[in-house]
């Protein structure tokens, strides 16, 4: 192989290792987002079945309270 050849392939390499490199970090970068958000999505989810519960046990309550003022009937 000439010089200016051994070169190329040298430059070609360093070039391919930075970006399977690049891809490498980017992926690892991106799985951690991933998870992070996955993480966040199950703590909201459990809010949201906690504020439904709330809500039942309020309109519950609520049906009774009505109950008792509706139960002599409308004047």
């Amino acid at each position: 192989m000439e010089a200016g050849e051994r070169e190329l392939r040298k430059a070609f390499e360093d070039v391919s290792n930075r970006n399977i490199k690049a891809i490498l970090e980017h992926g690892n970068k991106t799985r951690k987002i991933v998870r992070e958000v996955e993480a966040k999505v199950d703590k909201l989810e459990d809010t949201i079945r906690n504020f439904d519960d709330k809500i039942k046990v309020l309109e519950k309550l609520l049906s009774n309270i009505q109950q008792k003022v509706y139960v002599g009937g409308t004047t």
